[in-house]
């Protein structure tokens, strides 16, 4: 799978929603918001982190996120600051496990990231 974006949040933005077009949810629905942060030695690595707290937000609160707010802090250690928003769901169906990067790439049009799913 790969999504691409002009800028980091904008390809954060749209792995979500790449993520998000992976579950299915029904039932009652109540507003969710958290913030978090993440750290990694690199940008792949603080991505990494941030899918599985995502993945983990699916799995173990049935939340399915339709707003981000992202500050990204680069320096020996990436973070990743992010505020969201969405809606929990009584039932969700949650196919991904975990997603591993293959390749982080700049380009002349921005970002664009290769992940695979399990």
């Amino acid at each position: 799978m790969e999504v691409e974006g002009k800028t980091l949040k904008e390809l954060l933005n749209n792995l979500i929603s790449k993520i998000n077009d992976n579950i299915k949810f029904s039932g009652n629905s109540e507003n969710f918001s958290t913030k978090f942060e993440v750290k990694g030695k690199n940008m792949e690595e603080a991505i990494e982190r941030f899918s599985k707290k995502i993945i983990d937000y699916y799995q173990k609160k049935k939340a399915i996120f339709e707003e981000l707010e992202i500050e990204i802090v680069p320096g020996k250690k990436w973070i990743l600051k992010c505020s969201l928003k969405g809606k929990t769901y009584e039932n969700i169906d949650v196919k991904i496990k975990a997603l591993k990067i293959v390749k982080l790439e700049e380009t002349i049009e921005g970002w664009k990231l290769s992940f695979s799913v399990e």
